[in-house]
């Protein structure tokens, strides 16, 4: 759908926009999908009508009774990666978790557990392939104002550590003429080779400029 749309003329690719944004059946603002047992609700889902899934993040936040909540965070965490997992194999499946910063203050053991469950759920190959945490200030309630603590997270559990393992995922998966831009971007050469997206494009461009 995507890629139908950002060939569409301005003027009709704008408003074909403002529709699919309105058509819930068509452009749901949440993401199912399907496991191996269970339907999983994700939050950010990366997916092509030929591959299907490619990236599925999920994400949990916690703002206060860390240590009484923690251990059911990381229990649901566990069992929907291998629910997904069962499914759809290939897919880079990522979980980030939000933390008020207070808990490394008030509840340090509660911290060092929920650094320690992040890079557990990792450790095997058939849970997450990337996590990541976020240690942020705000006031419950109130989303007017919230200042992210990059100070409070080890590198190995860094955002950009996660962004950046979750697209490594993804090219290592996928054959060298997807993703292709992607690709030469990180490389910073220009590959001898087409995109599969674009090729089948142009194939239907001739097809119907054939008919």
């Amino acid at each position: 759908m995507g890629i139908f749309i950002s060939k569409l003329p301005q003027k009709l690719r704008t408003q074909a926009q403002t529709y699919l944004v309105k058509d819930k059946a068509t452009a749901p603002s949440n993401a199912s999908i399907l496991g191996k047992a269970y339907v999983k609700q994700v939050d950010v889902v990366v997916a092509q009508w030929a591959r299907g899934p490619e990236i599925l993040i999920s994400t949990k936040t916690m703002a206060s009774s860390f240590a009484k909540n923690l251990p059911n965070r990381f229990e649901e965490a566990y069992g929907d990666a291998k629910n997904l997992r069962g499914r759809h194999p290939l897919a880079v499946i990522g979980f980030v978790f939000l933390l008020h910063s207070s808990v490394q203050v008030n509840e340090p053991a509660s911290y060092e557990r929920a650094l320690d469950m992040l890079r557990k759920l990792r450790a095997e190959y058939d849970v997450y392939d990337s996590t990541a945490v976020v240690m942020a200030d705000w006031t419950p309630g109130d989303g007017s104002s919230v200042q992210v603590r990059h100070d409070l997270v080890p590198e190995d559990l860094s955002i950009n550590q996660f962004f950046r393992v979750s697209i490594d995922a993804v090219l290592a998966r996928t054959p060298i003429d997807m993703h292709v831009q992607v690709r030469e971007r990180r490389e910073t050469r220009e590959l001898p080779v087409q995109d599969e997206d674009v090729a089948a494009h142009h194939s239907e461009e001739t097809i119907s400029e054939g008919s």
